[in-house]
């Protein structure tokens, strides 16, 4: 009888953990007239929230990120969302505004249509 159970407790399915090692990762590049733009905030949204919505204000970003040295601002798109969601394509949307969040002007917008696993590359120019 113990037998069967340790049999039992040490088959396990590691298969469910996909998700948590998957990568999905799009990072935006930011230049301001031509140049490389560091320390800007770069915000991301869903289709819920992308442009053409009252949504596309920085108050509503599902994740803003401020851009290295480099200009790229890189967003873990597994921090934010379930991966299981976005197993088939997805677009999301990024922008760079300007003002407060109650009256932000949009200074640049991209978007990015990607799927669980993959590494995709947007721009933004301002």
């Amino acid at each position: 009888m113990a037998l069967s159970v340790f049999a039992l407790n040490s088959c396990s399915d590691d298969d469910d953990n996909t998700s948590s090692t998957t990568s999905t990762i799009v990072k935006i590049k930011v230049t301001k007239a031509g140049k490389v733009a560091s320390g800007v905030t770069v915000c991301l949204f869903d289709s819920d929230s992308g442009p053409g919505t009252p949504f596309f204000t920085p108050f509503s970003a599902k994740k803003k990120v401020v851009t290295e040295s480099n200009g790229i601002a890189s967003f873990n798109l597994q921090e934010v969302y379930d991966l299981n969601v976005i197993d088939k394509q997805t677009t999301f949307y990024f922008g760079v505004f300007e003002g407060k969040d109650t009256d932000p002007v949009v200074l640049g917008k991209t978007a990015v249509t990607i799927k669980k696993g993959d590494t995709k590359e947007g721009s933004i120019n301002f």
